[in-house]
C-alpha cells in the first residue's frame, strides 16, 4: 500500500471517528423530550461508528469498510426503523447525515480497495 493509499484510508477512518464522536455527544443536546429509544440508539451507533473507525485506521480491511457501509445505512434509516417520534427533526437529521456520511466513507474505501491489488 503506498503512502497515498494509507493517508487516505487514515482520512477516511478519522472522518468516520469524528462522526461517531458528534453523534455521541449530540445525544447530551439532541431536543429528544425524554425519548430514551432515539438518544439509546444514536449513542450506541455512534459508539460503534467511532470504535469502528479506529479499527478500520489499523487495520486498513476491505472488512472495515464494509462494516462502515452497513453500519451507516443502518444508522440512515434507524428513524424509519424505529420509527422516531414525530417533532424530533434534529435527531432525524443527525442520524440520516452520520449515517449517510459513514456508509460513503465506507463506500469509498471499498472502491478505493477494489482498485488497488492484493499483496501479501
Amino acid at each position: 500500500m503506498s503512502n497515498r493509499q494509507r493517508t487516505s484510508e487514515i482520512v477516511r477512518g478519522v472522518v468516520v471517528f469524528v462522526t461517531g464522536a458528534v453523534l455521541v455527544a449530540s445525544t447530551v443536546w439532541l431536543p429528544v423530550q425524554g425519548d430514551q429509544e432515539v438518544t439509546g440508539a444514536i449513542l450506541v451507533l455512534g459508539i460503534l461508528a467511532a470504535s469502528t473507525a479506529l479499527w478500520a485506521i489499523g487495520s486498513s480491511s476491505r472488512q472495515s469498510h464494509w462494516t462502515h457501509v452497513g453500519l451507516g445505512l443502518l444508522l440512515a434509516v434507524s428513524p424509519a426503523l424505529m420509527v422516531f417520534p414525530s417533532g424530533l427533526l434534529a435527531a432525524d437529521l443527525f442520524a440520516i447525515i452520520g449515517g449517510l456520511v459513514i456508509a460513503a466513507m465506507g463506500a469509498l474505501g471499498v472502491l478505493s480497495s477494489r482498485r488497488t491489488p492484493i499483496t501479501s
